[in-house]
């Protein structure tokens, strides 16, 4: 009776921990500076800061943290997004005083 009990236990903890197909997301994305940063690393920035982004939502949306953790991913994702903004109108007031010229 222990074995069975046991074994729906396990079965229910894997169950829990796969509730999720998501991996939540790790490490931010490295940003580069705007002020020096090409067109194409700028583009691939773009590219990543939009796949850590959709991760992290999706992650969110899975419902597998606890109000605490949840909030925590929430606050490191708007860092990221005002960081990731900030390097962008750097970049676009760079290049824009440039192409005036």
């Amino acid at each position: 009776m222990k074995a069975l009990l046991m074994s729906a236990l396990i079965l229910l903890a894997f169950n829990a921990s796969a509730a999720c197909p998501i991996q939540r997301p790790g490490d931010m994305p490295l940003i580069p500076d705007g002020a020096v940063a090409s067109d194409e690393s700028m583009h691939r920035a773009q590219l990543m800061a939009e796949k850590y982004l959709l991760q992290a939502q999706a992650y969110m949306d899975c419902d597998v943290m606890n109000r605490r953790q949840y909030l925590a991913l929430a606050e490191k994702v708007e860092v990221f997004s005002q960081l990731y903004n900030d390097e962008v109108i750097e970049f676009r007031v760079r290049t824009n005083i440039v192409a005036e010229k």
